[in-house]
């Protein structure tokens, strides 16, 4: 078989004017290149698609069920180019995000909600890790792009820091030092401390671990959890102290008390991805995640 998309599309628009000299204006071409492709398709088909008289073209019933079915194949056609391209450009298709516990509560939903506007087509995918899973995540290519405080990465992995906060303490609703007015890191170095494990969260393991011991003591740890939210709750129960990302206070859950401290180190979230990774869609959402840390879209 040899017919073209040229026929068809030739075809389609003489079947919507159903004049010789009014389809070749649309098509810009003159009418006898238009006849003779039409009676190509016609003979290649080996069916009548038009009656022709002096005064008018109609379509054959034949005609009419061919036309209907050109023109679903070349909406398909064009369908498929715009996604084709939108695709390759990162307009359309799918990117697969991994994030911590803390960009939950901190950037992630306002950067998930500014790609989403900019890009409307792309679907994102979201899965929860651990911090210490992320980097394998992006080496396997299970992730594209990861949300998640730096920390030693593999060659091939890429980081760029989007926003800080400063860690604060989360203390039980009845506890003394919720009301003192000017908290330091200093006045937990007798608490009991509930805090994450360093294989779970090497990063902000040693940031808590750093900032006590820059106030000279060691955090006396009396329960490792891997969950930021199981250690609110259970300072909430009672069972101790704890410093935190700030933005858990969002978290708002009954018995736990978020208080500023003097003396706390700043934490530092950014996006991790692969040098390698080609997914088109990575690179506006890269750009995206600039735009709001530029302005500080991720501030309060």
């Amino acid at each position: 078989m040899t017919m073209d998309l040229r026929q068809l599309r030739y075809f389609v628009v003489l079947g919507e004017t159903l004049h010789f000299g009014r389809a070749a204006d649309r098509l810009h071409i003159s009418q006898p290149p238009l006849s003779r492709q039409i009676a190509a398709l016609e003979e290649e088909l080996g069916v009548l698609l038009l009656k022709r008289t002096s005064r008018q073209v109609e379509l054959t019933e034949a005609g009419q069920h061919f036309h209907a079915q050109a023109q679903r194949l070349l909406e398909s056609l064009e369908g498929a180019v715009r996604s084709t391209r939108a695709m390759a450009s990162g307009e359309q298709g799918a990117l697969r995000v991994g994030f911590t516990m803390s960009a939950a509560w901190s950037i992630l939903p306002r950067l998930i909600k500014a790609y989403s506007q900019a890009y409307p087509a792309v679907e994102v995918q979201l899965s929860e890790v651990f911090p210490r899973e992320l980097n394998d995540a992006l080496m396997a290519d299970k992730v594209d792009v990861g949300i998640a405080f730096p920390w030693q990465r593999p060659p091939g992995l890429e980081y760029e820091a989007l926003y800080t906060e400063p860690l604060c303490a989360v203390l039980p609703a009845g506890h003394p030092l919720v009301s003192k007015a000017d908290l330091a890191v200093a006045d937990l170095a007798e608490e009991p401390f509930i805090t994450f494990p360093m294989t779970t969260a090497p990063a902000l393991h040693e940031m808590v671990m750093g900032c006590c011991r820059e106030q000279g003591f060691e955090p006396r740890i009396r329960l490792e959890t891997h969950l930021q939210q199981t250690i609110v709750n259970l300072v909430a129960e009672g069972l101790g102290v704890s410093l935190v990302p700030q933005s858990l206070g969002r978290m708002e859950l009954p018995g736990a008390v978020f208080r500023p401290v003097a003396g706390a180190r700043q934490v530092e979230q950014g996006m991790i991805w692969s040098a390698h990774n080609e997914n088109p869609c990575l690179a506006g959402f890269l750009e995206t995640a600039r735009g709001l840390a530029r302005g500080a879209g991720f501030r309060e």
